[in-house]
């Protein structure tokens, strides 16, 4: 009598362009190894990774379930898992993890995985994919207040889709970890490219700075602290700037969803900071190679009236950055606002921003 034939399982896995798609690609070989190190009957996994993002619905969302047939068939697919940049909630509270294993398909947020690495997609999928296999829904155990405030994870079963297990972020330590997550997928280092008249703007005004020898006088006059203050400052109102001139800001609609869009805008105000401090200290290493080159010490020192050395080249180029940097909120009036917005957000985010609609059914598809 002779066993059965091994049977081959394909695991077919999805991720939204950016940091999900990253992720998937470097996991896709581990995952399988992964898969077929569990197996003991001789069976075999396979994983195929689709490229192509799924459609919005018009609250913001990816609805998997409505895709599993199509998605099964076209991919020949046994199990379908999704990545997403794309930020989920369910009675107001944020998802990880979304498993349905009557589709046979399961969602992993990227986002809420914070600063993820690759073992720890690894890990999800794996979780993922087992409860899909088991047909059954793993649900993690609740906790109430004020353990609630410091646990990471928790699970619920939505009243509308009673069919899906969701895997909830918790706590103010998941919160944080969200927030780091959706500053990551928005990707701070592309803004920059973007905001070329800007930097021609502090270019111009830092260099007004470093030639100006009233402004070598106050440089050399004014404390570090006060400095650093100006530093600081110059950075904050350049962020500002940015935010509001590009229509960055999401105002809040209803008080169940105030917690995301507080979570939304201080995402953006840490990506257009980080993008504002990077610039600055790319400006402040342009102008201090400048001033070396062209002010000669002799003459600084003439012009101060005692002797210069490097603390004084210092101070000079950080009070012209941070002039400059002023500066520059003026010349990204000329930015085109669409391209700096599409470089703020990932391109995900970017579509759910621009569809017309979303809010209602959002608050529908959320309870709030």
């Amino acid at each position: 009598m002779s066993g059965e034939q091994p049977k081959t399982y394909v695991l077919g896995m999805l991720a939204d362009p950016g940091i999900a798609q990253k992720l998937a690609q470097h996991a896709r070989g581990r995952l399988e190894r992964a898969l077929n190190g569990q197996v003991v009957s001789g069976d075999r996994w396979e994983i195929t990774l689709d490229r192509k993002p799924l459609p919005l619905s018009s609250s913001g969302r990816v609805l998997i379930n409505k895709h599993a047939a199509q998605l099964h068939e076209q991919g020949a697919c046994d199990f379908v898992v999704y990545l997403t940049d794309i930020p989920q909630y369910v009675e107001g509270r944020p998802v990880r993890m979304i498993v349905s294993a009557k589709y046979r398909v399961a969602t992993i947020v990227v986002p809420m995985l914070g600063l993820a690495r690759t073992r720890t997609v690894v890990r999800w999928v794996l979780q993922a994919v087992n409860e899909l296999f088991a047909g059954e829904q793993t649900l993690e155990p609740s906790v109430r207040l004020p353990r609630r405030l410091l646990s990471l994870t928790g699970s619920v079963v939505h009243e509308q889709e009673p069919d899906d297990r969701f895997s909830t972020v918790e706590g103010l330590t998941g919160r944080l970890l969200l927030m780091i997550g959706l500053v990551r997928v928005n990707r701070p280092w592309r803004l920059i490219p973007r905001l070329s008249s800007a930097i021609a703007g502090a270019a111009a005004t830092g260099a007004f700075g470093v030639f100006y020898t009233s402004i070598w006088q106050m440089a050399d006059y004014l404390s570090n602290a006060r400095l650093a203050l100006i530093s600081l400052t110059s950075i904050a109102i350049l962020t500002m700037w940015l935010v509001w001139h590009n229509n960055l800001w999401e105002r809040p609609r209803g008080t169940r969803r105030r917690e995301r869009l507080v979570l939304y805008n201080l995402a953006t105000l840490i990506t257009v900071a980080l993008a504002a401090a990077v610039m600055y200290l790319l400006l402040f290493v342009i102008l201090f190679i400048g001033a070396v080159v062209v002010i000669d010490v002799e003459f600084l020192s003439d012009q101060l009236g005692h002797q210069a050395g490097p603390d004084e080249y210092l101070n000079l180029i950080w009070l012209a950055a941070s002039l400059g940097t002023l500066g520059s909120a003026i010349g990204s009036s000329f930015d085109d606002e669409q391209s700096v917005r599409q470089a703020t957000f990932s391109q995900r985010e970017y579509e759910r921003r621009n569809l017309k609609d979303w809010s209602a059914e959002s608050r529908h598809q959320d309870g709030s």
